[in-house]
């Protein structure tokens, strides 16, 4: 390979003032030798031919032919002018040759020249995932330029530049990647410990395999556990579907998807999920903070109705004047119960999913109830009572 040589004349031109290119070509391989001259990148210039023997348009000169040189060097020479402030690259590609019209024993070379014309500029590398940092790759050089070329950054020390989440400075992952270009790998993420998943939805079980990592792996999930991890569409989280499963491991069944009918301490979820639904029957309004009559309206009716007296109203579940749990009040939740489940009135605050009652009317308190709560409840019971009574003697 001979050695190619590209240098201007003035080194540091002005805008509009003709650049003299002189290419050198050592007789590596003899004296005759050839050119062909361009720039790297668009710029705002053009190329004119000052030699015989060459040949130029405005983005290139080459020659035309061959010339023999002497003292171990042959130079051509081609002139560009800039018409506005840029940075510009040469690229030459030269032949050293020994001139028997073949390419036996023949080699070839090539240089490159770097020049800011009008501006102060800067050295700008190849940014190709476009994430504000060049690449290190020595396959990309840098490039002069006036301003930020399109393609380019002015940062470098990216070292995977086809990924944008890497680069100097960028969060550590774990995925066996450099990310932040500090040559190590997986530095700075938390460790924790992932359970054994059989059906890959990414929860796993207690009490099985573990595994410490900083993600999940294969056959491995989340530990907050699945309650049946033979089927990859029922874990936490996932929908509840109408199918007599727990699909979301929240202990509860076919919640909110069921059909509800009737309002107040009358609703009811209907028995399955294609049973038609029978709402609860309803009771006395008192002064609770729940809908006992079922009318859609919390604790509507007279003083004396809801409180036991005409001077006494009832405030916000309370009867006023009475300490909290009195005066016919009862501030515990309730839940109106069917199949295993319970549907919460307006206002309540009671727990769901209670067992079953033999009387799907049935309704649960758990707080204290005053004494008129329980002369209510009392009366009841003993109007199931007599209802069993009446039953029993039909039969």
């Amino acid at each position: 390979m001979p050695t190619v040589t590209l240098t201007s004349d003035p080194v540091n031109p002005a805008v509009g003032q003709d650049i003299t290119l002189t290419v050198s070509v050592s007789q590596t391989n003899g004296s005759t030798a050839g050119f062909y001259l361009t720039t790297a990148n668009p710029a705002p210039g053009a190329f004119k031919a000052i030699e015989s023997g060459t040949d130029a348009t405005d983005t290139q000169v080459m020659h035309t032919m061959p010339r023999t040189g002497t003292g171990g060097t042959t130079t051509f020479k081609a002139k560009w002018t800039a018409s506005q402030a840029t940075g510009v690259e040469f690229d030459v590609y030269a032949i050293s040759a020994n001139g028997d019209r073949t390419n036996r024993g023949d080699g070839a070379g090539s240089s490159k020249l770097q020049l800011l014309i009008g501006c102060t500029g800067g050295t700008y590398y190849i940014d190709q995932d476009g994430d504000g940092y060049g690449s290190t790759d020595p396959a990309y050089a840098p490039r002069k330029d006036c301003s930020v070329p399109p393609g380019y950054a002015a940062m470098t020390g990216d070292c995977d530049d086809f990924r944008a989440a890497v680069h100097p400075g960028a969060v550590e992952q774990c995925d066996l990647k450099d990310n932040d270009c500090d040559g190590n790998v997986d530095e700075d993420v938390v460790d924790q410990p992932y359970c054994e998943d059989h059906d890959g939805d990414g929860y796993g079980v207690m009490g099985g395999q573990t595994k410490v990592d900083c993600k999940p792996s294969a056959g491995f999930g989340d530990c907050t556990g699945d309650c049946d991890d033979h089927d990859a569409n029922v874990h936490p989280g996932a929908a509840e579907s109408c199918d007599g499963r727990d699909n979301n491991c929240d202990g509860k069944i076919d919640e909110g998807v069921r059909m509800v009918c009737g309002v107040g301490l009358c609703a009811r979820y209907a028995a399955a999920c294609t049973a038609s639904c029978t709402p609860g029957a309803p009771f006395a309004e008192t002064c609770n903070g729940y809908d006992d009559d079922c009318d859609g309206v919390v604790d509507n009716g007279s003083n004396e109705q809801l409180c036991g007296a005409a001077n006494v109203p009832c405030v916000q579940g309370h009867c006023a004047g009475s300490e909290p749990g009195t005066g016919g009040s009862t501030s515990g939740g309730g839940s109106a119960v069917v199949g295993g489940s319970a549907v919460t009135g307006p206002g309540q605050s009671g727990a769901t999913g209670l067992a079953p009652s033999s009387n799907s009317g049935g309704c649960s308190f758990g707080a204290a109830v005053s004494a008129r709560g329980w002369m209510w409840v009392g009366a009841a019971l003993m109007a199931a009572a007599l209802a069993f009574r009446r039953r029993a003697t039909r039969r």
